[in-house]
């Protein structure tokens, strides 16, 4: 005589719903990885001014794309950055 979980069938259920939410969740690295930031969305991010992030990726400090005459800065770049500038902020 064998027995069967009679809940199988919602495990079953619940591993796919468990799929398809880390699935969901792995999709806003993929486009994070592609977004582009202009400089004056990195200066509120990092709560600097519009001439400091300026001044930072002209200098070097904050790697970014020059598009035509327009600075864009990706993400991963950016969230590089976030303790570098803040660092060299206060390095006097």
């Amino acid at each position: 005589m064998q027995t069967t979980n009679p809940f199988q069938t919602i495990l079953d259920e619940l591993g796919e719903v468990k799929e398809i939410l880390y699935s969901l969740k792995k999709e806003p690295e993929i486009e994070l990885k592609k977004k582009l930031y202009s400089i004056k969305e990195c200066s509120e991010i990092l709560k600097l001014d519009y001439q400091t992030v300026r001044s930072h990726i002209l200098k070097g400090n904050i790697k970014a794309e020059q598009i035509g005459r327009f600075y864009r800065i990706s993400h991963l770049d950016l969230m590089n950055a976030l303790s570098d500038v803040k660092s060299l902020k206060y390095k006097r």
